[in-house]
């Protein structure tokens, strides 16, 4: 499970990192606390896989108009006002700012789904608006997420890392790994409990900087897969105030009696000022 609420913060087997960088009257000598200074030995001897490459360059920016079917430009104030159904990966810049207005619906319904939101002005998600995809990545000066909004890329994910995959094998149904491994649902009394699980841990090296899906569980049957997917990732990057009275959830999927749940994605949030 991956989630952020202005009440409520939980972690499982995903990443959820908030940062709040804020003007400080302390010693540059004083030492910052890090969490990767625990000596957290989850693990043990679990192979490490490397950072995944950085994304390939952008695609030329949509419209406001003729692609959202938004009111202004991009490089003034860009306004949503209905609701936008979106069928593929959308990259949205621009000099302005970009506005969801109150009560909206902003959708990419496919897994692996990208949305992009990259303005040097501000961003607003009005109240009780949406924004649902398997990935949504913004960076803007300020932001401003209204009351009763989302951010949810539940059950979203795309593919993990290359090479990696925390989807269990065979057919016992076990939980999707990420952060962590995965649930097992086999007893084993030849075995110690730590030595028996689902899909295995990957991405764990990068816990400061957490940028992957989660992965699907596993089935109880080879000739369907049952596992729920695993959660998307969403990535805030606010250079002055963020404003956070929404959910953003990055939950695995629910794989039912058939199949073990997916693990939680990453959700990691930066500003100034929070």
């Amino acid at each position: 499970m991956a989630r952020f609420r202005f009440r409520r913060l939980r972690f499982l087997a995903i990443f959820v990192v908030v940062v709040a960088v804020f003007a400080s009257d302390e010693s540059e000598s004083e030492r910052e606390l890090s969490v990767t200074d625990f000596d957290w030995n989850l693990f043990h001897q679990d192979y490490s896989p490397p950072a995944p490459p950085p994304p390939p360059p952008h695609p030329p920016s949509v419209s406001c108009v003729d692609d959202l079917g938004g009111v202004g430009t991009l490089d003034t104030t860009c306004k949503i006002v209905n609701d936008v159904n979106l069928t593929r990966d959308v990259y949205i810049a621009g000099k302005g700012n970009f506005n969801i207005l109150p009560g909206v619906r902003f959708h990419c319904e496919i897994p692996g789904c990208m949305v992009t939101v990259n303005v040097t002005g501000n961003f607003s998600l009005g109240s009780n608006s949406s924004i649902v995809t398997g990935a949504f990545e913004l960076e803007a000066e300020n932001g401003g997420f209204g009351n009763m909004s989302v951010v949810n890329t539940t059950g979203m994910a795309g593919q993990p890392p290359p090479q990696t995959s925390g989807t269990p094998q065979g057919v016992e149904g076990g939980g999707g790994g990420h952060g962590g491994r995965g649930a097992s649902c086999l007893v084993d009394m030849t075995k110690l409990p730590e030595d028996v699980w689902g899909g295995d841990a990957y991405s764990w090296a990068s816990l400061q900087n957490p940028y992957s899906f989660g992965s699907r569980g596993g089935s109880t049957t080879n000739e369907r897969d049952y596992g729920g997917l695993g959660g998307g990732l969403v990535r805030l990057t606010l250079h002055q105030i963020v404003e956070m009275n929404a959910s953003v959830l990055a939950d695995g999927g629910n794989g039912g009696t058939k199949g073990g749940g997916g693990s939680g994605g990453s959700i990691y949030i930066k500003a100034y000022r929070m």
